[in-house]
Order: C-alpha cells, then sequence, then structure tokens
C-alpha cells in the first residue's frame, strides 16, 4: 500500500491568513487523493470493473479540482491596492479617475468545471461596485461561467440543441446551466466572429493551390412565427389567437428564411475527359488522384443575405490572390440572383460555372417525362448518360434541340411537358456557363460539392432538425459560430474572443496600469 506524502507546497512561518486559508485547500486537496488512492486499491481487491474504478478517480478528481482551483484563489487574495482605485477615463483625453474602496468585500459566483465557487474581491466605486482590481487580475468573464466550461459547451451546443448539449456536458461535469443561459452565451460570443474573422492571416502561399475558388448556394432556415411579418404589416384587424389554432388550406407549419452560404478554396488542377466525369458521377467510381480542397473556409449570412456573403467573398479573393495571377472560378446554380452578385462583387474575368449536379438533376426530370420510372430505369439512366456526356463534350445546343424534338415526337403536353421545357429555358440561360468541353481541358472543378457539404454540414445539420424554429439574430450567431469550428478555427476563435472581451471589462484597468 502506498504511504501518503506531507504537502508539496509549504510558506514560511508566520503564516498570513490567506496562505493559512489556501494550505488548508490543498491539505483538503491531499486528503482526497489519498482517499482515491484507498478505494482504487480496494477496487483492485474486490476485482471490481474498470469503468467503475474509472468513474471514480474521475469524480474524486473533479473534486480535487476544486480544493486546488479555491487554494489558487487564497494565493490570488482580494484584489486589494489600496485606499484608491485609478481607471482610465471614458475618452483618451479624459483625466484618469480615482475610485474610493468600498467598505466590505464583495462575492460573485464562479462556475468553473469542478463546481461553482465564491470569489471574494475588493470593490472600488461610489456607492457602487464600479471596478475590481481582482477580476481584472484573474481575467475572469463577464458572467459567471468560466471561459474554459463556455468553450466546452460551445464545442457541444454546434452540434446539438441547447438543451441536449447541456445535458451531455452535466452527464460528464455534473454541473446545471439553464437553456437561456447557453443562448444568451451563444449570441455574446458570436459577436466576435466577424471581427475575429476579419483579422485571420492569409494562407500560406506555399499551402495554396494554383485555382481559386468560389462558391455560393442557399439554404432555408426555419424560423418561429414571431420573426415573420406580423399584424402591423397588415391592413385588417387580426383575429384573437386560437387555443389550438389550425392552419390553413396550403399554409405551411413554418416559413423559412434563405441563409446565403459561400466557401472559398484552392485546388490543384484536374485536367479529364467526359469519359472520365461519366465514370464518376453515373458510375460512382471517383478517381484516387483527385485533388482536395486547400484552405477551405465557409460561411453563411442570413440577416443580410447575399450582399454580405458577396462582400466577405471578394475581399477573401483579393487577401488570397492579391497580384490576380491565379484564374478565379466561381461556381453555383443557375439562381439569378447568385450570378447577379458575382456580377457586382468577383474580378471581370471570373470563370463563371454551372453546377453538373444541378444539370443532372434537370436531365434526370426529363428523363422521366420520357420513360416510366417504375419498368424503364435502365433506359433512362442510358438517357441521361448520353445527354450528359454531350454537355461535357460541349454539344449543349444539340442536348437543348434534341429534347425538346423528344418532347414533340412524343406528344407530351401540359404539366407532363413542363420539365423539359424548364429544362430547355434552364441550359439555354446557362449556356454561357456550361462549357464544359473547356473547363475539363484546362482541370476546372466542375461540381459544386464543397458549398453542397457546407449547405448540408453548416446549416441543415444543425438548424432543420425536427422542431426547431430560430429567430434570426439567434440563427445567425449559430451560424457564425459553426462556421469557426467546421473551418477548424475553434481554438483560435476562442482565445480571440477572450482578449477582445476581457479588453471590453477591464481595458479602463489596463490603460491606467
Amino acid at each position: 500500500m502506498l504511504t501518503p506524502t506531507v504537502a508539496a507546497v509549504k510558506f514560511d512561518l508566520p503564516l498570513t491568513p490567506e496562505q493559512q486559508a489556501c494550505s488548508t485547500k490543498i491539505d483538503q486537496g491531499l486528503k482526497t487523493f489519498w482517499n482515491v488512492v484507498e478505494r482504487m486499491q480496494h477496487a483492485a481487491d474486490q476485482h471490481q470493473p474498470i469503468h467503475q474504478v474509472e468513474e471514480i478517480i474521475f469524480r474524486d478528481l473533479l473534486v480535487i479540482g476544486r480544493w486546488l482551483l479555491q487554494a489558487f484563489l487564497d494565493m490570488a487574495g482580494t484584489g486589494d491596492v489600496g485606499p484608491t482605485l485609478t481607471v482610465a477615463g471614458d475618452c483618451p483625453s479624459d483625466p484618469d479617475q480615482e475610485l474610493p474602496r468600498l467598505d466590505r468585500p464583495r462575492k460573485r459566483p464562479y462556475l468553473s468545471i469542478f463546481d461553482e465557487i465564491a470569489i471574494e474581491r475588493t470593490c472600488y466605486g461610489h456607492d457602487r461596485v464600479e471596478a475590481a482590481p481582482l477580476d481584472a487580475q484573474l481575467h475572469l468573464p463577464q458572467r459567471q461561467y468560466s471561459y474554459l466550461l463556455q468553450q466546452w459547451l460551445g464545442a457541444f451546443v454546434v452540434d446539438d440543441a441547447h438543451a441536449e448539449a447541456i445535458r451531455k456536458l452535466g452527464t460528464i461535469l455534473g454541473l446545471e446551466i439553464t437553456v437561456k443561459a447557453s443562448e444568451d452565451l451563444n449570441r455574446e460570443q458570436a459577436s466576435d466572429v466577424e471581427v475575429f474573422q476579419d483579422r485571420l492571416p492569409v494562407p500560406d502561399a506555399a499551402a495554396e493551390g494554383p485555382l481559386l475558388v468560389v462558391t455560393a448556394d442557399c439554404k432555408g432556415v426555419p424560423l418561429v412565427r414571431k420573426a415573420l411579418p406580423g399584424p402591423d404589416e397588415a391592413t385588417d384587424t387580426p383575429l384573437p389567437a386560437l387555443a389550438n389554432q389550425r392552419r390553413g388550406k396550403g399554409e405551411k407549419a413554418n416559413q423559412k428564411k434563405m441563409a446565403a452560404v459561400g466557401a472559398v478554396y484552392t485546388i490543384e488542377p484536374f485536367v479529364r475527359k467526359a469519359d472520365d466525369v461519366i465514370e464518376e458521377v453515373m458510375r460512382k467510381k471517383a478517381r484516387e488522384r483527385r485533388p482536395r480542397p486547400q484552405n477551405k473556409r465557409v460561411r453563411a449570412e442570413l440577416l443580410v443575405g447575399k450582399v454580405a456573403l458577396f462582400l466577405w467573398l471578394a475581399d477573401e479573393v483579393i487577401r488570397r490572390n492579391p497580384q490576380g495571377s491565379k484564374p478565379v472560378i466561381f461556381l453555383s446554380d443557375g439562381e439569378r440572383a447568385l450570378h447577379d452578385r458575382q456580377g457586382e462583387y468577383l474580378p471581370k474575368n471570373t470563370v463563371c460555372i454551372l453546377d453538373l449536379f444541378h444539370v443532372m438533376e434537370r436531365l434526370w426530370k426529363v428523363a422521366w417525362c420520357f420513360f416510366e420510372e417504375k419498368t424503364q430505369k435502365r433506359e433512362a439512366h442510358q438517357w441521361v448518360e448520353e445527354r450528359l456526356k454531350r454537355l461535357l463534350e460541349g454539344k449543349v445546343d444539340s442536348v437543348i434541340r434534341g429534347i425538346r424534338y423528344q418532347a414533340t415526337q412524343r406528344g407530351l403536353k401540359g404539366q407532363k411537358r413542363k420539365p423539359v421545357q424548364d429544362a430547355a429555358e434552364y441550359f439555354e440561360g446557362n449556356r454561357d456557363r456550361m462549357k464544359y468541353d473547356e473547363y475539363l481541358a484546362s482541370g476546372y472543378p466542375i461540381g459544386s460539392g464543397v458549398v453542397e457539404g457546407a449547405c448540408r454540414h453548416l446549416v441543415k445539420d444543425r438548424m432543420e432538425r425536427t422542431g426547431m424554429r430560430w429567430l434570426p439574430s439567434g440563427a445567425q450567431a449559430m451560424l457564425d459560430l459553426r462556421a469557426t469550428y467546421l473551418n477548424g478555427e475553434w481554438d483560435a476563435f476562442w482565445n480571440f474572443h477572450v482578449l477582445q472581451e476581457d479588453q471590453r471589462l477591464y481595458g479602463k484597468i489596463r490603460e491606467a496600469g
């Protein structure tokens, strides 16, 4: 059996009250540690399952951590700097202010990962707490929740609903946090995302590819009813709300606001032929040498929408292609608004490419007008493959004429003919963005899988879960934080957020000091 040792931390006599309190906390932590050792020995003697022993050790380590954190606070003191505290004026031209010390120390709660601790501080102000030097010394957050706890909770929240994230973190740490507090923290943290993104360094040129790709798409976010146009915008007097109100005919359970989603990355050229693409998209045989996107960054804008997104995309293009030496490729579907914004904000020589997968969707819709879905799947597949190959060879006009001719030959009318007409008009309107033979020969990407994935991972997987409805501000906050997480910037963002909040809270004290 191991023999307990004496405390490793010693103080020269006589001890101050703070040192005495610190020593007492450390002793309590050591006692807890040796209790863990004894329980571990007993568990070994009793042949207990290792997972039970693991749980015992972890829970007791949390207790030890709490004792040591309290000891650290005792070492730090109360922040008493004398009868007065000097703080900077509200403006640089204003003189410094002298705040008198209040008559008694004040406590503030601090919820650490180990449990809640009360921190006693000497405070300064005129009849009320205006400053506490210890808060600045310890870099305490504005709210009671420790930055480490906030960071861990945030990592759960970007993937799960607030209640579910709190439940999971509570299972691990045994802490209780309200959903309201989690939502408020989420919004406060997100307020620093834009500034953080604007200050990110440009990727190292050696780690960049020769092609700069910009992609954009839109994805709906379901909003709560009170975020939709209200009765103030209606001319008629609204009827009283019913207890169990039913939706009218054709009325959807919820309405969505479109979030503009964009991605920027560089990539190596990937020269292919039409048959190579057919093998990949029709027979799912992707070539192993396909290059991967480099330094991919994604972003979503809900409140301002496409304009804000394209301002960011344009800034990224300038930052990552300052000399204009890289070909800039814009990949998207045929939405007119996206191409209008592209024309306004991206360089004039940008190569605009219509996403091939949206083209294939149109071809399949036409195919099911010509073939029976239940009995002619093979014929439909062959038809789509043949038309796709023609498009990849640059024969857009031939495909347009062909599908119109077939619709006439088959006598399609009304709703049966509409998908054919829509596809023909879609291809005609995007003819200049369908030069796939040239794109493949130049090694350009022709599929917007990156932004499609961003729409799914950034928006859909978190924002469109069953029963979820959002306020626009809360949705934008979540999109901002989730983007930093998916971009691999989470730790860097948290360091930045802590510095920003610390400056906001204690800048005057530090300036005066």
